[in-house]
């Protein structure tokens, strides 16, 4: 399911709100607006009765003009002006009676009442009529909206600090460390902006910690090795200072490598992307894992790629040193083009999916490096890339691929 932001749902809601109120003020004012015309009706329907059983009473003129008064009504006795009127009148109902029949007539926005008794017409104005107006029903409708948009605007308003504190989340995440996301206020939002700035704080203290004891370890790393190195030089030339010489550069390599890694994992380490060669970067693999190139046998396509050199050699060093480590004939095949590059070995398949040896510091018999690093280094710079890694196995055959 899309996830959806707790203003958008917000926004939704209220305008959902806005909607029902304006279809419930829509039907209302249809259905007051027909009431407003059976009142009418009914008003002129019971004069016109109360005039005819005055008419079958033979009541004088004079009690009949006050009847009509009482009813808000004028009597046009004028027959000229009475037919002048009902020219062109619109006949809104007709109501039979037993004694002739009652016609509601409308001109220009007056309503009329002509009563039919025996042949005999008698003509009234209704002077308490007037049209429907839907304003006051409208008016209504836009005090309620203005009060669902103050109730919308005030929790807008309440929650607002929310995207503060998203952005600054997310600026820590991306590796601002001196961020703080205090929120002042004794609401849950504030309180909430505390506890994480509180947390933010003891993370930072955490990784200025970690920090500073990585760079005093490979400080007091760097200083022995670089004596031992100058010792060894001294030494008279031979089979054991050779190796000396390698074991200790591939140590001081080591530590400058894990320097790169530990800078890249906590996001302070600027990609340096530029076109690399699939030949180039093979040979600095090799020459980082300090190995013999026989060992080896390649298929490599010169074509260029987009990628940090240093990193992503240190990947591919990593993989061949895993190969030459666990193969069955010590001996590894590299394969690459504009798409891939692939480490393949023989031996047999992993006894864990590939996420159980991308954790750090894998451990047993399925470590694929010394200190359980290895792949982790490997998925860790493809992720930092934007590339794939994964693993295949078949007709005896490990291949680990980065794929571009």
């Amino acid at each position: 399911m899309r996830r959806i932001s707790i203003f958008a749902f917000i926004t939704a809601i209220f305008a959902i709100a806005f909607l029902a109120a304006g279809t419930a003020f829509y039907f209302y004012s249809i259905n007051d607006k027909y009431r407003h015309s059976q009142m009418i009706v009914q008003r002129n329907v019971l004069f016109a009765q109360n005039i005819l059983l005055r008419l079958e009473q033979n009541n004088a003129a004079e009690q009949i003009e006050e009847t009509a008064k009482k009813y808000g009504m004028r009597w046009i006795r004028d027959e000229k002006k009475g037919v002048a009127l009902l020219k062109e009148a619109k006949l809104l109902g007709r109501q039979p009676t037993p004694f002739g029949f009652i016609d509601l007539l409308e001109k220009r926005g007056h309503i009329y009442l002509l009563i039919n008794t025996f042949g005999r017409l008698i003509l009234f104005e209704d002077l308490r009529y007037h049209p429907y107006n839907p304003w006051i029903v409208w008016i209504y409708f836009a005090l309620t909206s203005l009060v669902i948009g103050l109730i919308y605007w005030a929790i807008w308003f309440k929650l607002r600090p929310l995207k503060s504190l998203q952005r600054c989340i997310r600026k820590f995440g991306e590796g601002e460390l001196g961020i703080h996301c205090r929120i002042e206020g004794s609401d849950e939002i504030a309180q909430v902006s505390q506890a994480i700035d509180e947390a933010i704080g003891r993370i930072r203290m955490l990784i200025n910690s970690r920090n500073l004891f990585i760079r005093n370890i490979m400080h007091e790393l760097k200083t022995p090795l670089t004596k031992g190195l100058l010792t060894v030089q001294m030494l008279d030339e031979s089979r054991q200072k050779e190796r000396l010489e390698r074991i200790f550069m591939r140590l001081d390599g080591t530590i400058s490598e894990f320097g790169t890694i530990e800078q890249l994992s906590s996001g302070k380490f600027p990609l340096d992307v530029r076109p690399v060669t699939m030949e180039d970067l093979v040979d600095q693999a090799i020459d980082l894992a300090m190995i013999d190139r026989s060992k080896g046998t390649y298929n490599i396509s010169p074509v260029r790629i987009e990628a940090d050199f240093k990193l992503l050699s240190i990947a591919l060093k990593n993989l061949i040193d895993n190969a030459l480590k666990y193969a069955s004939d010590r001996s590894f095949h590299i394969e690459a083009d504009a798409k891939r590059i692939v480490v393949e070995s023989k031996g047999g398949a992993l006894k864990h999916p590939l996420a159980y040896y991308l954790q750090p510091y894998t451990q047993g018999s399925d470590a694929i490096s010394g200190l359980g690093l290895g792949l982790y280094i490997v998925d860790m710079i493809a992720k930092a890339h934007g590339f794939g890694f994964k693993y295949e196995h078949s007709e005896g055959l490990n291949r680990f691929v980065i794929v571009f």
